[in-house]
């Protein structure tokens, strides 16, 4: 069962990933394909479900390679839920009020922020491993979201383009994105521990049934 679904949830992953190029070429916002792409990846929402992507699809490959072995790890999995799940939150809390998408682009968008995050949390709390995860793991779980925020600046500073509303420097200011980012990463830390407890919970509790 939990191959199946993995397969089903892959599959929809990099569909849905391919379909939001396709409506930003379609909707024609951007001069080229090269523009297009790098707006594209430019959005935490994308490398967050190329990530969910990749876990559902590494396990599936060769046990014996690394980059299945590193999917598999319980820690990194469950620094990937805590990512979708804030992937999720922050569209529908800060975006969904200021836009309505409409259409393809709806369903892309929707797919993307809701779809992909619900499946993934699914299969962390059903299928993935929960142990060994541990509190100090935790910093380590903070260099993407740090990571992005820092290079958006930098890419926005350089091309004037910005992927969120919240990281725009030009209409912001430096010291406001920074107090955002930095709200973000904070966040992030919150979020993090959380998971750690409910993987410690649902592990104690399935050993304490067997």
């Amino acid at each position: 069962m939990k191959n199946n679904y993995r397969i089903m949830c892959a599959l929809i992953a990099w569909v849905v990933l391919s379909l939001r190029f396709v409506d930003m070429l379609i909707i024609g916002e951007y001069s080229s394909v090269a523009e297009t792409l790098f707006v594209y990846f430019g959005y935490f929402t994308v490398w967050a479900n190329i990530l969910i992507a990749l876990a559902f699809t590494a396990p599936l490959l060769n046990p014996d390679r690394k980059l299945a072995n590193f999917f598999k790890r319980p820690a990194v999995r469950a620094a990937l839920a805590s990512y979708i799940l804030m992937v999720s939150v922050v569209y529908h809390m800060l975006i969904v009020p200021y836009w309505n998408p409409q259409g393809f682009t709806w369903v892309t968008a929707t797919g993307l922020n809701t779809v992909m995050p619900i499946l993934y949390i699914i299969d962390w709390l059903f299928f993935a491993e929960k142990r060994p995860i541990f509190y100090k793991h935790l910093p380590y779980w903070l260099i993407f979201p740090a990571v992005y925020g820092v290079t958006s600046i930098i890419r926005g500073l350089l091309t004037n383009v910005y992927p969120y509303p919240f990281l725009n420097v030009t209409e912001l200011g430096i010291g406001n994105v920074l107090f955002n980012m930095f709200g973000l990463v904070a966040v992030f830390a919150v979020v993090g521990p959380i998971f750690i407890g409910v993987a410690h919970l649902i592990s104690d509790r399935t050993k304490t049934e067997s």
